[in-house]
């Protein structure tokens, strides 16, 4: 991420509530959201200085290292620079069946649905990244990924190897990666979403609420979770089976200068909580909301 070396403001899109990214090969910064670009000698918004330094590091970096540690090594990179043109992807995966490269450094991308036999290596930096996103599925996501990549590795007659850098090896998300091991997964993380009413377990609806106004979206929101509330109270049948989440900003609170909420709604019956929904929807208080978007995410895959 990149930031200023004098103040130490970190370098943020103006229309998002998130840092930009460096692209060496464009010279340029971008953001990953809304596709907002600033030229690489941009000062920095807070003190004008020029020293804008970039930290961490991203595939460009790790393929620069490996090219130095290894400058004899047929290197290539697979993420969303290298794969935007058209027949990218398909030229870079003909170079690796071909075996024409020795080295390939990727993003996610590379784990998913692709059959490389020559493969017999596989490294993963950070594989314990996404354990810390604000979601109910990171234990999830974290051992799909892992898992996925792993099996990359060995599909030919040559054994595989894979490495993970994790500060947190005994989670059972990892170990479970590790050891290919889907049901000792599920046996660990059931548990968790049963005690706290997430799926399978229980349906769930998750209101989106966004808009331009950062005021009129505030108070959109508290109306919407007022009138679920007043809902709920009035119908002794359901209020057992339905708890109301929120409502609270969403952990990227703006994208596209539209600020965003949530409401996240759980039941244990799809009946009663589709019912409360779609009566909010018609409700006269809130037929007449204008300039603010009210999305209904029914089962969301993501709470981000």
């Amino acid at each position: 991420f990149p930031a200023c070396k004098e103040c130490g403001k970190s370098l943020n899109c103006k229309f998002c509530d998130v840092t930009m990214t460096f692209h060496k090969g464009q010279d340029s910064y971008k953001c990953h959201l809304c596709g907002h670009t600033l030229p690489a000698s941009v000062r920095c918004p807070e003190c004008r200085s020029k020293k804008i330094q970039n930290f961490g590091f991203g595939t460009e970096k790790i393929e620069a290292m490996l090219k130095s540690m290894f400058p004899d090594a047929r290197l290539t990179r697979m993420d969303q620079d290298t794969t935007s043109k058209k027949g990218s992807v398909l030229k870079l995966l003909k170079s690796i069946r071909n075996r024409t490269v020795d080295i390939i450094v990727g993003t996610q991308m590379l784990a998913k649905g692709h059959d490389f036999p020559s493969i017999t290596l596989v490294g993963v930096i950070c594989a314990d990244l996404s354990l810390s996103l604000p979601d109910f599925r990171a234990s999830e996501r974290t051992f799909q990924l892992l898992a996925q990549v792993a099996g990359r590795a060995g599909r030919g007659k040559e054994p595989g190897k894979v490495i993970m850098q994790t500060y947190n090896p005994e989670h059972f998300s990892i170990e479970a990666a590790r050891r290919q091991d889907y049901m000792d997964f599920f046996s660990h993380e059931a548990p968790f979403r049963k005690a706290l009413m997430y799926p399978p377990f229980t349906r769930m609806i998750q209101l989106k609420i966004s808009g331009k106004d950062e005021g009129k979206v505030a108070r959109t929101v508290e109306q919407v979770a007022d009138v679920l509330r007043q809902l709920l109270s009035a119908a002794p049948k359901i209020r057992e089976s339905v708890q109301i989440l929120g409502p609270i900003e969403a952990s990227i609170h703006r994208i596209s200068s539209r600020f965003r909420w949530q409401i996240l709604i759980k039941s244990t019956s799809s009946i009663h909580i589709s019912r409360l929904v779609n009566t909010m929807r018609i409700h006269p208080s809130i037929k007449g909301i204008k300039q603010v978007t009210i999305a209904i995410d029914v089962d969301p895959y993501s709470l981000m």
